[in-house]
């Protein structure tokens, strides 16, 4: 709590010194100081061997710093009070692990009179009501999965199996809390903008991450890839920016060369991707868009392998016991450990999240729920309630996984 007290009275004070002094010296020094102290607490044991406690949320109000000092710079923000800096950059939904909010929308709303919308508050509790049941139901219930799945005991189609289980795992997992953390801000009469759209139907890695951790996606466009020159400069320097941006995003969410791997690795994809991208836009190869989905989300899928893995050596053996695979797709439940009945309930997930995407794709399901005749809403929501009290991994004796993200 004292760092981040430090960086509140840091980021006041120097925004209200760019308010005065518009400077890219000033600017420059202003921003060293948040990134320092990111570097210190999450990269110090990596670099000099030194173990820090790693201050909750940091990474997320670190770059909640940077782009309201950047915001100040440009003049797309005024420098704010203590007190209304210190509400943006604590603001306790959004403090553990995002979505990264702006200054400018968040204190609009902040200054704004408040008056009571039934619509907006309903809409807002069965978000957060929806992201509950996303992590209760469907991501904890995955996460049992990937550890049966990816034991070093099994190897072949298990670990496919595996591996899929865990990439729609972390992203329900994330898609959760930020429906949590949007739903209650909503309640609070802030409007924070979605942080994910169905990004596993993406056609390629560009539109991936413009549909995945899209609060992150969007602060690494504006503050990182966008100062460096962007695609202003040239072929050869808009793909370097590419591959210095997704570095930086893998630097983000750890020290270890596992990120390092798996940032570089979506942005080495990303340029090689992009004319792909130009030419499905045109129409030439829309026959074939599900191909790419189906292509794309499994080199998505496998690059989450660096993602989770604790080191080099379990990356590697994953891929050592993926290239096991032998015959047609096939799982003994036995030989898994498990029941008959949880893996036709694993199957049964991704189809769900599967479907739910399908129609998140061409509707915004809170709306449309809204719009439903009342009767409709509360069976759907006594069916969500019934669901997640007999399929919700929660309760004494249960050890529910912590949101992934938190740990960034």
């Amino acid at each position: 709590m004292i760092y981040v007290l430090v960086l509140c009275a840091w980021t006041y004070g120097a925004g209200v010194l760019l308010g005065k002094q518009n400077n890219k010296a000033m600017l420059a020094l202003s921003i060293a100081v948040p990134v320092l102290g990111l570097c210190v607490f999450k990269y110090a044991g990596f670099f000099a061997g030194v173990s820090w406690v790693m201050p909750l949320g940091i990474s997320f109000y670190t770059f909640k710093a940077i782009s309201y000092l950047a915001d100040v710079y440009t003049e797309k923000t005024a420098a704010q009070d203590p007190v209304t800096m210190f509400d943006y950059l604590i603001f306790f939904p959004v403090f553990m692990a995002g979505p990264i909010n702006r200054a400018e929308p968040f204190v609009q709303e902040l200054n704004k009179s408040r008056t009571f919308d039934y619509a907006d508050q309903k809409k807002g509790f069965v978000q957060a009501m929806l992201g509950c049941f996303e992590k209760l139901v469907i991501a904890d219930q995955l996460a049992a999965g990937v550890t049966k799945f990816l034991s070093p005991e099994l190897s072949g189609w298990y670990t496919v199996f595996g591996v899929i289980l865990y990439a729609f795992q972390i992203y329900t997992d994330f898609d959760a809390y930020s429906n949590v953390a949007i739903g209650v801000s909503r309640l609070l009469e802030f409007h924070l903008e979605r942080n994910f759209h169905t990004p596993y139907l993406s056609a390629s890695i560009p539109e991936f991450w413009r549909r995945w951790h899209m609060s992150l996606s969007s602060w690494l466009r504006d503050y990182v890839y966008i100062p460096l020159g962007g695609s202003r400069k040239g072929k050869v320097r808009r793909i370097l920016n590419v591959l210095i941006t997704f570095l930086v995003s893998g630097l983000w969410h750890g020290s270890t060369l596992l990120f390092v791997v798996w940032g570089l690795g979506h942005g080495i994809l990303n340029v090689l991707e992009t004319p792909l991208q130009k030419l499905l836009k045109k129409g030439s190869l829309k026959f074939v868009k599900p191909l790419f989905i189906i292509v794309n989300f499994i080199l998505v899928a496998l690059l989450w392998i660096f993602f989770r893995s604790a080191s080099m050596d379990e990356a590697l053996g994953i891929f050592a016991r993926m290239g096991q695979i032998s015959g047609l797709p096939a799982i003994s439940y036995e030989t898994a450990g498990i029941t008959l009945n949880e893996l036709n309930w694993f199957r049964i997930l991704i189809i769900a999240v599967i479907v739910t995407d399908l129609l998140r794709y061409f509707f915004d399901m809170n709306e449309l729920l809204a719009k439903q005749f009342i009767l409709v809403r509360w069976l759907v929501y006594a069916a969500l309630i019934l669901i997640a009290i007999i399929f919700g991994v929660y309760g004494p004796g249960f050890h529910p996984e912590d949101f992934i993200y938190v740990t960034f």
